[in-house]
């Protein structure tokens, strides 16, 4: 995985802190634009949020999608809503909301939990701006963005060699209030891509970072800002 086990203790909306003795800083694989902040709290609602959710007087969250990042013939990267994710090295994958605020950036909290620890952690194992569990299961990370054409996005995590199958969880607050809770599958363990080289052997494709953004989400489309 490119990219925190600490207890999760299930919640309704709010967000419970919780010490982070013994947790391991992670790198993640994000995008340019957050402005991160050290992890700092675990959270869990008890069931998905009901949207649209007003967070504050001038914040509602109308929509929340999770997907991943297609990439065109023509190189665009487009955004696909899915709970199926293929087990694919570098697949990137990640959330979208739809936002009516007349804040120019917000602040987001993510909590991604995997069915069994991966093989490694890859590049994020050593970002200060994420954390991983004491039991390597899940990491936790938080920021902030902006607000894109009524849109807030992240697109951080990549699928590598040695992630597990099986049932993922991902959860997301906004300002400090949970707003979705995405469950997706991996249907089976992430092998090594294959590549050829120049003198016909054949190599393990490196651990590779879901592609650095800034993003920007438009009609369904991904693109730089």
């Amino acid at each position: 995985m490119r990219g925190p086990d600490i207890t999760v203790v299930p919640l309704n909306t709010a967000l419970v802190i919780l010490a982070v003795a013994g947790a391991v800083p992670l790198a993640a694989c994000g995008q340019e634009q957050s402005t991160p902040h050290k992890p700092q709290a675990w959270f869990h609602p008890a069931a998905a949020p009901r949207l649209p959710l007003r967070v504050a007087a001038d914040l509602v969250v109308k929509r929340a999608q999770f997907g991943i990042l297609e990439t065109t013939s023509e190189g665009e990267e487009h955004f696909v809503p899915a709970k199926d994710i293929p087990a694919e090295d570098g697949q990137v994958f990640g959330w979208v909301l739809d936002i009516d605020t007349s804040r120019s950036s917000l602040h987001w909290q993510e909590h991604l939990k995997l069915p069994r620890p991966p093989a490694d952690w890859g590049d994020a194992a050593s970002d200060p701006d994420v954390l991983i569990a004491a039991d390597g299961r899940s990491v936790a990370s938080q920021g902030d963005d902006l607000v894109e054409d009524g849109e807030l996005s992240r697109f951080y995590w990549a699928l590598a060699p040695g992630d597990p199958a099986g049932d993922y969880e991902m959860d997301v607050a906004v300002e400090g209030k949970a707003v979705a809770h995405f469950t997706f599958r991996v249907s089976a363990p992430v092998q090594d891509k294959p590549i050829l080289v120049s003198n016909g052997s054949r190599g393990s494709a490196a651990r590779r970072r879901a592609s650095p953004g800034p993003w920007r989400i438009g009609a369904g489309t991904i693109a730089w800002r």
